[in-house]
Formats: structure tokens, sequence, C-alpha cells
């Protein structure tokens, strides 16, 4: 279990968390998600160890992060890597570094990287490719992705999502996404996180979250409705709603089940105009 307790954390004078406190299940696949610069990436460089906090802590199954490292895998969506090396002399000194027998190379036959090719010269999709089986060449139990998806193209983005699918079903490793792209992973998500002002400001599982948040389309407004979004679309309104209780809300509109992007959409949406 990833347990962060009190969490603060700063960039100088700028207060990302303070008193930030949340839990990740073992074998959970957790999104965390909210609109741009609210603290995604800064808190999964947190629970890497890349950034320490100011107070507070972060414990992985009770010891701290410095005394995990090697138990946690974390794709930066920098994806820094030695773009001087060749692919086969980064291979060897992953493996050096990380005392590893072998490399986990079934990614790598199904893309264009050849071993003898600088880093640098590699696509970004190739990169993350790359980068991902370094670090599942470590056997992780925990897996921290940032926002690296979008940037692949379709086919490498395919590819990567199956061997996550694979991994998670076969090693029930915890994995944790921080992404604004969510048509492609939604059936990888357990549990959705939506961060606002350093704080949350929803949790829930993924299912009970398509339960809670409806689209009511109608010519009137009805009653009083936990609103979080709202669009004009010729002569209706499209009201986003949460938490949606089909006990009590009744009058003349339709409701409108939600996919996990029209949702998260609508949460950010909300952040933007009110």
């Amino acid at each position: 279990m990833i347990k962060i307790e009190n969490l603060s954390f700063s960039y100088g004078k700028k207060p990302i968390f303070e008193n930030f406190n949340l839990e990740v299940k073992d074998n959970e696949t957790l999104l965390i998600t909210g609109i741009n610069g609210v603290g995604k990436s800064t808190l999964l460089r947190l629970m890497a160890g890349v950034l320490l906090p100011d107070k507070g802590s972060i414990l992985i199954d009770s010891k701290p992060v410095s005394e995990s490292k090697k138990r946690i895998g974390f794709i930066s969506d920098k994806m820094s890597l030695y773009n001087d090396m060749t692919v086969d002399s980064l291979i060897k000194f992953h493996k050096n570094i990380y005392g590893l027998e072998s490399f986990y190379g079934s990614l790598i036959k199904h893309t264009k990287i050849k071993y003898d090719q600088k880093v640098g010269k590699l696509s970004v999709g190739q990169r993350a490719i790359l980068h991902l089986s370094l670090i599942l060449s470590q056997s992780p139990d925990i897996l921290l992705i940032d926002e690296v998806l979008p940037n692949i193209d379709a086919y490498l983005r395919e590819l990567f999502l199956n061997e996550l699918l694979k991994v998670i079903s076969e090693k029930e490793i915890t994995l944790v996404l921080v992404n604004l792209n969510f048509y492609d992973i939604e059936n990888l998500v357990d549990r959705v996180v939506l961060l606002k002002d350093g704080k949350i400001m929803v949790d829930e599982p993924i299912e009970y979250l398509k339960d809670r948040v409806k689209k009511i389309v109608c010519e009137k407004i009805p009653g009083k409705l936990p609103v979080i979004y709202r669009q004009r679309v010729g002569n209706l309104d499209e009201i986003f709603v949460y938490p949606f209780d089909d006990n009590k809300e009744e009058g003349d509109f339709e409701v409108i089940d939600l996919d996990l992007t029209e949702i998260i959409k609508a949460f950010i949406g909300g952040e933007y105009v009110n």
C-alpha cells in the first residue's frame, strides 16, 4: 500500500500541497487527474522519491520511499534517458545498475527500434516503449506513469497499453497513472482521484463515478441540482450533475450516461468556467 500522510510541498513560495492525504491499495489502478498545473506530476514524483516532501510522509508498506525505490518503476512525462547511448548500451547500463540478469525485450521486437541506434534518435513513442521495457525488467511492485500516452502514435500506444493490461493481470502490480486522455485507459482504471487546489475534489471507484455523474438534457433547468458544468447546445441545456440521485431527480428531461472522458471533461470544464 502507498500511504501519503499530511504531505506538504512547495516550489519556493508557491504551495502545491498542504496536509494532503491519500492511500493507494495494493494491486489497484488509480488515475490521478485535474486541470493543468494542479500538481498531478508533482504528486507522482513525490511518490517516486524524485522529490522530497517539505512535511509529512509517503510510505510503501510502512517503509519510506527511500527504502522502497527498487520496488517502484517511474515513467516521467519527460522520459529522461541517456540520449548519447545506444539502445544496447542503455540496456546493459540499466541491468548493471539494478543488478538484473535479463531484459524485458518482448516489446522492442514489435517496433522499429534498433539496438545500435542512439536513444536520442528514437521517436517519442519508441522512447516510451523503451522506457517501459527498462522499467518492467525490474519487475516493480508499483508502476507510476506520467502523461506520456497522448504523444505516442496509435500503434505504439496500443502496444504500450496492451502490455500494461498483461502486466496488471499477470503480476498484480499497483499502477498509478496521470493522464488527461482517458478514452484509451478507461478499461485499466479502478479508481479516479481528481485534484483541485492541492486537495482531493473527487475520489471514487470508476463504476461508482459513472453511476453518480450524469448529463441532463432539457429546455429548462429542473430545480436545484448539484451542477458541475453546463453548456448550451442549440435550444437545449446540457447539464452535468454530480452526485446524481435517480430517486430524487424528477422532471421533463433526458438523462444520459457518460464515459470516463466525458466525466472528466465535465469536472475540468467546470473548473475553468466557475
